[in-house]
């Protein structure tokens, strides 16, 4: 006797490998929803430096970037062009709620986009309200790196703002490794995202390679021979205790042994004895003694 086996629906053959499932508003997806997905949108691959949107133009589709790097661009009245930031795997392009794009964006290395247009992608949304909040936490992220991105320019000199880049390109990176570095931007796109000329970026790269911190392999490679030396250069200690003192202090936790013992009151100071709370300097830096 044999047994029928019910056909389970397959994912579309973009979606199976894609990595930008691992990353940003597709991680929020689930099987429904990117089974939608993939029968809503199309993709579409662009060379190196080939425009993808133009500002002031109709912005009349959604993207997510499957791949590649794509910055935002900002055209001045005067014909200047700015790189505001740079998006990768998972980050979304266009808004939703604008008819016109407020910048261009263009391919900063080859790139593929998994694109909806403006209302197929409001019926996605409304098709699947449970994503909605994974929407716009994506929105608010990729925002709050754009902010942080013109705070970590404030009070860095040039090559102090290439060494945080540097440093940033290494998220895992220990001490004592000689982690390298292959740089993908062009050294015009990486100039203008640190706000300086090319010419001002080469003479930070070599500065930053006669103090010991990297070593020139090729034009857009490099090894870092110092990662210490190169936090340091990065001003990345200031970093680190910005990022302590925005995270808020947990409330204290009570057991069940103090609440009896104070009626159900206790002092902070006795649950969190030898513990320095979360977002303090001591919590950022252990032995540190005020």
């Amino acid at each position: 006797m044999s047994s029928i086996q019910p056909i389970r629906p397959q994912f579309d053959a973009k979606c199976d490998d894609c990595t930008a499932r691992q990353t940003g508003l597709c991680s929020a997806f689930d099987r429904d929803a990117l089974l939608d997905f993939a029968r809503r949108s199309y993709r579409e691959t662009y060379r190196q430096g080939a425009e993808i949107a133009a500002q002031g133009e109709a912005a009349d589709r959604i993207g997510i970037v499957a791949s590649g790097l794509v910055k935002l661009v900002v055209l001045t009245e005067g014909g200047d062009e700015h790189v505001l930031q740079i998006l990768r795997t998972g980050h979304l392009i266009g808004d939703p709620e604008r008819e016109v794009n407020g910048f261009s964006s263009e391919a900063a290395t080859e790139t593929t986009i998994c694109w909806m247009p403006r209302q197929t992608w409001h019926g996605f949304l409304q098709s699947h309200p449970q994503i909605f909040r994974g929407f716009l936490s994506a929105l608010n992220r990729q925002f709050e790196e754009l902010q942080m991105s013109v705070v970590k320019m404030r009070g860095r000199s040039t090559v102090q703002r290439l060494a945080l880049w540097l440093v940033e390109q290494l998220p895992g990176a220990t001490e004592g490794s000689t982690p390298q570095i292959r740089i993908v931007l062009t050294r015009r796109d990486l100039a203008s995202l640190l706000d300086m000329t090319v010419e001002t970026l080469c003479r930070a790269l070599h500065q930053i390679e006669e103090r010991g911190a990297i070593r020139l392999l090729a034009p857009d490679h490099l090894a870092v021979t110092d990662l210490g030396r190169l936090r340091r250069l990065a001003k990345f200690q200031n970093e680190r205790i910005g990022a302590a003192l925005a995270e808020p202090a947990p409330a204290p936790r009570l057991s069940d042994f103090d609440r009896g013992a104070m009626g159900g009151k206790a002092t902070a100071m006795r649950s969190g004895a030898g513990q320095a709370p979360k977002g303090s300097l001591a919590a950022a830096f252990p032995g540190t003694r005020r």
